[in-house]
């Protein structure tokens, strides 16, 4: 936010994203992927976060294979069904990895709102707002 109440720019923001890449500018994870993982976590189900994110199955999927093979590890842990169903969960690996995420987009969004704050100071020093 630019400033405080009532001033010029206070409902404008500062938005950002992050995401992993290979040096090549190759796509590995980003925020569609941790957010696939982060809803694997609570539904336990790969057909279902597919659905409550508007993607394919196929898609899902196919996110969660490259980005195992880029990272080098599973993320998941398939459950075969049976009376209950099959299960799809994040491994110990795919859980310590959402974490991590989760700690970096916490840590980036403090210095982002501190970085944002003098870049909007510099914008109300532009138009002559103190």
């Amino acid at each position: 936010m630019a400033g405080h109440k009532g001033q010029p720019y206070y409902d404008i923001f500062l938005s950002y994203e992050m995401w992993l890449e290979t040096i090549e500018k190759e796509l590995i994870l980003n925020g569609e992927g941790f957010g696939l993982l982060l809803d694997l976590d609570n539904t336990g189900s790969l057909t279902a976060s597919a659905k409550n994110l508007g993607m394919s199955y196929r898609k899902a999927w196919g996110m969660l294979h490259d980005v195992e093979q880029h990272l080098g590890f599973r993320l998941t842990e398939k459950r075969r069904g049976g009376a209950a169903g099959g299960r799809t969960v994040l491994s110990d690996k795919g859980r310590q990895l959402v974490r991590a995420y989760n700690n970096l987009r916490h840590e980036t969004d403090i210095a982002m709102k501190s970085i944002a704050k003098v870049f909007f100071n510099r914008i109300n020093e532009i138009n002559g707002v103190k």
